[in-house]
C-alpha cells in the first residue's frame, strides 16, 4: 500500500508539472505573440494608410498564420489570444475607434484559415522545401485572406456608411494582408525549423554577410532615379544574392532575405525614400508598387529555395541508395568468395597430397588417383557456385535440388578440417529421396 501511494504521488506531481509547462508555454507564447502584434499593428496603422484608412501593410497577418502553422493546433487559443490583445492594445494606442477591435478576430481567422488548409494538406512539420509547399501556402494565404476580409469589409461598411467603398476597402485589406503573409510567415516557419535542428556557426556566418549584402544592395536600388526604373526593373539585380542563399543555405534563410528586402522596401515607402517614397507619385501607385515589389522577390526566394532544397534532398537519397548498393555488392563479393574460396582450399590440399606421394618410391597411384579425382570434383563445385550466382540474376523455372548432393559436398569441402582434428565421418542418407524445387 505504501508503494502504490508513492507511485500514485509521483504519476500526480509529474501531471502537475506537465500542467504547469503547458501553462507557462501557453502563456509565453501569448504574450510573445501580443507583443509582436501590438508593434506590427502600431507600425502599420500610424505609417502607411491607403486613401480608405486601410493600412498598406499588415505583417501581423503573417506572424499570426506563421506561428499556427509552425506549432500547429495547440498554438490556436493562445495565438487568438495574443492577436486580441495587440490588437486591441494598438486600437487604443492610435484611438481608432471601439467598433474596429473586434476586427482582431478577422485577423486571428485568418491565420486560422490558412494554418488550417496547410496542415490538412500537408500534415504537421510543415516546411517549404518544396516547391508544392510554397504553391500550398500561397493557396492557402489567398483562402484564408479573402473570407476574413470580406467580413472586415463588411464591418467597416456597416460602420462607417454607405459611402465607404466596401469593394476598395476589402482589395485594400487583402493585399495588405497578403503582403503581410507571403513576406513572414515563412520566415516565423524558417526561424521554428531552425530551432528545432540548428544550423553550423559557419553556416550563420555566412548567411547573416548575404542578408547584410542583399539589405545594402537594396537599399542601393530602390535610391536609383527615375529613369532606370521606368526603363528596368531593378530588383532582378537582387537575384545572384537569392541565389547563392537558395543554393547554399537552409529554406530559412532564403526566408529572412525576403523578409529584410519586404522590410526595406516598406521602411523606405514609410519614410518617403528613395522610388518608393517618392512624394510626387500617388499613395496608392507607390502602395502598390512596393507590394507588387515585395510579392516578386519573396515568391523568387521562396521558389529558388524550395528547388534547391528538392535537389539536396534528391542528391542525399541517390547517395543512400549508392551506398546501400555498395554494401550489398560488398557483402554479395563475401559471400561469393566464401564459397569459392573452401572449393579453391580443396583443390590445393589435395594437389600438395598428390604431389607427396608421387615423390615416394614407388608412387602410391591409387591414392594419387583419389586425390586426383577430389580435385576434380573441387573443380565442379567452384563452377556450381557460379552457376548458382548466375542463375540469381536471370528468370528461370524451378530447379530440382539433391539435398544429398549437398550434404555430401558440404561434408567434402570440411574433409580437411575433420583430418586435421581427427574426425571421422560417416554417413548414413536416405535413398530414392525426390528433389525439392525451388
Amino acid at each position: 500500500m505504501p508503494d502504490g501511494s508513492l507511485a500514485y504521488g509521483q504519476r500526480r506531481h509529474f501531471t502537475v508539472d506537465n500542467l504547469t509547462q503547458q501553462w507557462v508555454w501557453r502563456i509565453g507564447l501569448a504574450a510573445a505573440v501580443a507583443l509582436g502584434y501590438f508593434l506590427a499593428a502600431t507600425l502599420s496603422v500610424r505609417l502607411v494608410l491607403t486613401p480608405d484608412g486601410v493600412p498598406a501593410f499588415w505583417p501581423g497577418a503573417g506572424l499570426s498564420a506563421g506561428v499556427l502553422i509552425a506549432l500547429g493546433p495547440r498554438a490556436r487559443w493562445p495565438v487568438l489570444a495574443g492577436v486580441l490583445v495587440g490588437t486591441v492594445a494598438a486600437h487604443l494606442i492610435i484611438k481608432e475607434p471601439l467598433w474596429a477591435r473586434p476586427l482582431g478576430l478577422c485577423n486571428w481567422a485568418e491565420g486560422l484559415i490558412t494554418a488550417g488548409l496547410i496542415q490538412h494538406y500537408y500534415g504537421s512539420g510543415f516546411n517549404l522545401v518544396r516547391l508544392r509547399q510554397i504553391i500550398g501556402l500561397l493557396a492557402a494565404a489567398v483562402a484564408g485572406t479573402s473570407v476574413a476580409t470580406i467580413v472586415g469589409a463588411v464591418t467597416y461598411r456597416l460602420f462607417r456608411g454607405p459611402l465607404a467603398p466596401m469593394l476598395e476597402i476589402w482589395w485594400h485589406w487583402f493585399a495588405s494582408d497578403i503582403v503581410g503573409i507571403i513576406a513572414v510567415a515563412p520566415l516565423v516557419i524558417g526561424l521554428t525549423a531552425i530551432v528545432r535542428r540548428p544550423s553550423l556557426l559557419s553556416e550563420v556566418t555566412e548567411s547573416t554577410l548575404a542578408l547584410v549584402a542583399l539589405a545594402v544592395m537594396t537599399g542601393l536600388i530602390i535610391l536609383l532615379p527615375r529613369e532606370l526604373w521606368e526603363t528596368m526593373f531593378p530588383l532582378t539585380w537582387l537575384f545572384p544574392i537569392l541565389l547563392w542563399l537558395a543554393a547554399r543555405r537552409r529554406p530559412a534563410f532564403s526566408a529572412a532575405g525576403a523578409f529584410v528586402v519586404s522590410v526595406t522596401i516598406v521602411w523606405t515607402t514609410i519614410l518617403g525614400i528613395g522610388h518608393f517614397g517618392d512624394p510626387n507619385l500617388p499613395i496608392t501607385d507607390r502602395v502598390l508598387g512596393a507590394q507588387a515589389a515585395i510579392l516578386i522577390v519573396a515568391i523568387t526566394a521562396y521558389v529558388l529555395a524550395a528547388l534547391f532544397a528538392e535537389r539536396r534532398e534528391i542528391a542525399t537519397r541517390l547517395q543512400h541508395e549508392r551506398d546501400n548498393k555498395l554494401m550489398n555488392a560488398e557483402a554479395i563479393v563475401a559471400a561469393i568468395a566464401h564459397e569459392v574460396r573452401q572449393p579453391l582450399s580443396g583443390i590445393v590440399m589435395n594437389a600438395d597430397a598428390a604431389l607427396r606421394l608421387l615423390g615416394k618410391m614407388p608412387p602410391d597411384q591409387d591414392r594419387v588417383r583419389e586425390n586426383l579425382e577430389r580435385i576434380v570434383n573441387a573443380g565442379n563445385r567452384a563452377s556450381g557456385v557460379f552457376d548458382g550466382i548466375g542463375a540469381l540474376f536471370r528468370k528461370a523455372d524451378p530447379q530440382p535440388i539433391d539435398v544429398n548432393g549437398i550434404i555430401l559436398d558440404v561434408l567434402e569441402s570440411l574433409r580437411g578440417e575433420f583430418e586435421d582434428h581427427g574426425v571421422e565421418v560417416h554417413t548414413e542418407l536416405m535413398s530414392n529421396t525426390n528433389p525439392l524445387r525451388c
